[in-house]
């Protein structure tokens, strides 16, 4: 009883670090979505996540970001506390069982999960809730457990279906001893039907997606017929977003995963995990240790197996919380690592020696993990989305488009209240309420209602990713003009910010794929910015200016805004010699972080320059095929370009990037 005590302080422990590392202001990932939908009671992205919803629309009752993100350290915090008895229960050694919690606490990906407000330490809390009430339904033969069980393997069905399924495996072998007796057991009426009854129990928050108006919050809009809730909860709303997924996405991953599992725990105790596989064989039921193995296999290789997508930056940064639960594979075996070095002499087994190693354990891999973890301080992010939308005029009307501008502005104006008197609109009519088009309008049917919308419009109209011409540039975004000529405007405060920004990355505070990608696109931006105010030939730009003209261009960003303007010359020939040594030099400085659509871009743009007089035909063709082997999706132009080199019909359409 005395050792059950345990839990307080390790719950406490938990807590009080994830509330003193979690950021502040508002971050990128899914931050701002899940903040809104928890604050207007929306509805998340598919699959839906309804139980989480239902718990952080109860919990989130202030707009500030710090009650979210709290409710994913609670969870996490649950999750730890719940860990704990599982271990205590299994290996008997509160030593082990608390350096084994505490260890999965501070893993890389479990506490990144727990500062911000995510889903994934609900799913991990209601599957080792599960696994606890099988493992002591297996112990004591109580059908209470049982009964526990099927409730909350409902409850993960209905928070994050995908990692619950995939956390199966590892349930089943926790049941494996007594399946004989309960497949007896559940041939008999009264235990089937309540086992039936509680699991469907578990399922009702999906109710909670069909129950939403129709200017809900939300990525698609409500949910109004049978249909629509299948393809919502299945995630067909996705199958589209996957076009080049091919078996190199998949291998990319499982090259990836070995490393990702190191990061968790540091190379030395991923040795001492490595250990505990073995131990763990060896003197736990092997039943349970089965049990580990499929945990973690569930979901890594069992994931990659069942999931097409592109396993670019972006598709790690999206797939990188996948394996949480798993996660907790390695702090199991590190507790039995623990033990292994135990039984090496009688002096280890000294439970004051013991502790110390275990203590050690959890401190090396608390202080390993702290660095990138520790988000307290970031808050360049809402910078950022502060100074643009405060910089807007009086009563603008602001387009916006792709989650990661979406969400952290639709927070700052939806929920915190910024610039009420603004109105915000989605180009894809997705998130927001005020949607101007439904959901699934064909694109140029949406684009044509737009431009209809604009041109009513005696508002001034911005837009952060230009879609029409002429525009005023800022930087920051783009005034839409009914006529006239493309020009520019430099605002001082966000050229200061930019300074800021800069500096950052330079000294790769920025590291994080999701602010990477931002980073990327504000230095795109601003360089164009900088190129049409030089084109406009009013003013020169001052020395600092210049200075900060010239930084820009020295990212790889700058130079492909530079190809980009210069292919995109009117007024002249472009400037074939200028070109192939920016784009030359671009190709040898391209970040690792550039993600494939980005990277194929550049060789298209390659391909381009070669073609240019006098046009180097071969060459042309090898940088197409660079593009295409980098991003084989139809709305790759290199399709178009290659097959009109070669005199064929193209079938891949001629959509342009979007930048």
């Amino acid at each position: 009883m005395k050792q059950n005590l345990l839990v307080i302080p390790i719950f406490v422990i938990a807590l009080v670090t994830y509330a003193v590392t979690m950021p502040t202001a508002i971050t990128l990932e899914d931050a701002g979505l899940f903040q809104m939908i928890c604050y207007q009671n929306g509805i998340a992205h598919p699959p839906g996540y309804p139980l989480f919803t239902l718990f952080c629309s109860t919990l989130v009752i202030s707009p500030e970001i710090m009650n979210g993100n709290l409710v994913s350290a609670l969870f996490g915090a649950f999750t730890v506390a719940i860990f704990f008895f599982l271990l205590l229960s299994i290996t008997r050694n509160f030593i082990v069982a608390t350096s084994a919690a505490l260890s999965y606490a501070f893993t890389a990906s479990f506490w990144a999960q727990s500062i911000i407000i995510e889903v994934y330490t609900l799913a991990a809390l209601l599957i080792f809730v599960c696994w606890y009430a099988l493992h002591r339904f297996i112990r004591l033969k109580r059908d209470a457990d049982w009964f526990l069980a099927c409730l909350v393997f409902g409850f993960a069905l209905s928070n994050h279906w995908p990692l619950a399924l995939l956390s199966t495996p590892a349930l089943v072998a926790v049941v494996w001893p007594a399946i004989r007796s309960l497949a007896f057991k559940l041939t008999q009426a009264h235990f089937l039907l309540l086992t039936l009854f509680v699991f469907s129990i578990g399922l009702t928050p999906y109710l909670y997606l069909v129950t939403r108006p129709d200017d809900v919050f939300g990525v698609f809009g409500s949910i109004n017929s049978l249909g629509e809730f299948l393809d919502y909860v299945s995630r067909n709303y996705y199958n589209d977003d996957k076009p080049s997924a091919t078996i190199a996405d998949k291998l990319a991953f499982l090259r990836w995963l070995p490393l990702e599992t190191i990061r968790q725990l540091g190379f030395p105790l991923s040795l001492i995990a490595a250990l505990g596989v073995y131990y763990s064989f060896r003197t736990a039921p092997r039943h349970l240790a089965i049990a580990f193995l499929l945990n973690y296999l569930g979901c890594t290789f069992l994931l990659v197996l069942l999931l097409g997508f592109e396993f670019d930056r972006q598709g790690q940064a999206i797939f990188t919380p996948y394996p949480i639960i798993a996660y907790g594979s390695l702090a199991i075996w590190l507790g039995y690592g623990l033990l292994a070095i135990s039984s090496l002499h009688r002096s280890l087994s000294n439970k004051f020696v013991q502790g110390l190693l275990g203590l050690s354990m959890v401190l090396t891999i608390a202080f390993t993990n702290l660095p990138g973890n520790n988000r307290s301080e970031d808050s360049w992010v809402e910078d950022y989305f502060a100074l643009l939308v405060d910089s807007l005029p009086e009563d603008a009307i602001l387009f916006v488009d792709s989650d990661i501008l979406s969400f952290p502005i639709g927070y700052l104006h939806y929920v915190k209240g910024l610039r009420p008197d603004i109105s915000l609109y989605n180009w894809n009519s997705l998130t927001f309420p005020n949607r101007l088009t439904p959901v699934r309008t064909p694109r140029q049917q949406r684009e044509l209602m737009l431009t209809d919308f604009i041109g009513n419009r005696d508002r001034p109209v911005f837009t952060i990713k230009t879609r029409f011409s002429p525009t005023t540039s800022y930087g920051l975004y783009d005034q839409l003009q009914l006529v006239g000529m493309d020009n520019a405007y430099l605002l001082p405060e966000a050229e200061a910010f930019l300074t800021k920004l800069a500096d950052q990355y330079a000294q790769g505070r920025i590291f994080r794929s999701q602010e990477l990608e931002l980073a990327e696109f504000i230095f795109a931006s601003f360089t164009r910015l900088y190129i049409r105010f030089q084109k406009q030939n009013l003013t020169p730009l001052s020395t600092e200016q210049r200075q900060r003209f010239n930084r820009l261009l020295g990212t790889f960003s700058g130079k492909m805004m530079l190809i980009e303007d210069e292919l995109g010359r009117k007024d002249r020939d472009p400037n074939k010699a200028l070109l192939k040594e920016v784009a030359t030099a671009a190709g040898l400085q391209m970040p690792t972080h550039i993600i494939n659509r980005q990277q194929a871009r550049y060789f298209y743009y390659s391909a381009r320059i070669f073609l240019l007089d006098p046009p180097e035909t071969a060459e042309a063709l090898q940088q197409l095929e660079q593009s295409i082997n980098r991003f084989p999706a139809t709305d790759n132009q290199a399709y178009c370009l290659r097959d009109n080199l070669l005199g064929l019909q193209s079938i891949n359409g001629c959509d342009s990037f979007t930048r």
